[in-house]
């Protein structure tokens, strides 16, 4: 795969602008996805590729419209833009777990929009069960000695794309790409906050009541950084030739049904997740130096946390203009305001 020049650079993010309605339709998130590409000047050379994008519990939720994950038609943008730029014929591959549940059971994507958009543009939908796994060492584990991905996402000749939601969550504050790789981890594994927790001492092990009622951001911290030496150790196995984090709507709240949307029009992207993540969490209102899964992943050498040491380009598309990557001269301006609300359900 190629990309633009500017973005070969781990350090370089891209960020693109995009006119959208207050409730943008699928059409609305198709462009967007082939305007963010135009802009990354994404080209493929007969590469199969594998696009993984946020529909965790989506079998649940029943409705592409909430913002909580990936919205379809922005896959569908993505896909239909590959095809048209190299990507092998029949060879473009959705993989995700839609239902978060520890079976081999087949997945019926229903309602999830993911059945739809697959059948307009011929994608096909896999998930990542202990038959369709590869057992991978990581090289310098916190957690784990090895994890079992999916196969397809990491074979040969194929290229990774991951396109997480622009959104927060209830314990990494911000869930973006690094998160969205738990996803390609086989589903019988893949319950990071759940393994997480089971480390915090016996006494900070209560699950019978709410958490609001007994945890404090001492022990939430803690349990944060469970949860990050564990994406850690999976970004070590997975690295995505691309990372888009599609904002066209982000989400705040918990990261599931609490929270509310916000119509951003923005897209994220570059090679490097930790970079990425970096600049999305500064755009939604975060420091990315204080966010423990961030300062975790930067000492552990996966990439650059300090947006000041990123390099930042912008393609502006609001007021009609060609999506041209051009140097941000002030990000600061970009930032949400007021910044994405996290609801973490602890005592304070």
């Amino acid at each position: 795969m190629k990309m633009h020049p500017l973005l070969v650079d781990p350090e370089a993010v891209a960020v693109i602008l995009q006119p959208v309605p207050d409730a943008p339709a699928w059409p609305d998130f198709a462009r967007s996805a082939c305007v963010a590409l135009e802009a990354l000047q994404v080209v493929l050379s007969g590469e199969k590729v594998v696009l993984k994008p946020n529909v965790t519990s989506g079998e649940h939720f029943h409705n592409p419209e909430n913002g909580i994950g990936t919205h379809p038609a922005f896959i569908g943008g993505m896909v239909d833009y590959l095809r048209g730029h190299g990507a092998r014929a029949g060879g473009v591959y959705v993989v995700e777990d839609p239902r978060d549940s520890d079976d081999n059971h087949p997945r019926h994507w229903q309602g999830t929009g993911y059945l739809e958009m697959a059948a307009q543009t011929g994608a096909k939908l896999r998930c990542p069960t202990a038959f369709t796994c590869v057992r991978k060492p990581v090289p310098h584990p916190l957690v784990h000695a090895s994890r079992n991905v999916s196969r397809p996402a990491v074979a040969a000749d194929t290229v990774l794309i991951n396109v997480p939601k622009l959104k927060t969550h209830n314990l990494a504050i911000t869930t973006l790409c690094m998160k969205n790789l738990m996803g390609l981890d086989n589903v019988f594994d893949r319950h990071y906050c759940a393994q997480a927790i089971k480390e915090l001492p016996p006494e900070w092990q209560i699950t019978d009541r709410p958490h609001k009622d007994w945890m404090t951001s001492d022990v939430h911290e803690l349990w944060q950084f469970g949860l990050a030496r564990r994406l850690v150790d999976l970004a070590q196995v997975l690295k995505p030739h691309l990372n888009v984090v599609e904002g066209i709507v982000g989400r705040d709240g918990t990261g599931f049904n609490r929270g509310s949307n916000r119509t951003l029009g923005i897209v994220v992207a570059g090679i490097n997740v930790v970079a990425v993540d970096s600049i999305a969490s500064y755009l939604m209102g975060h420091d990315p130096r204080e966010l423990i899964y961030l300062k975790l992943a930067a000492s552990a050498g996966l990439g650059q946390n300090d947006p000041a040491r990123l390099r930042v380009y912008v393609a502006d598309t609001r007021d009609g203009g060609a999506a041209e990557l051009a140097p941000c001269h002030d990000l600061a301006a970009l930032r949400c305001d007021p910044p994405f609300k996290v609801l973490r359900d602890i005592k304070e």
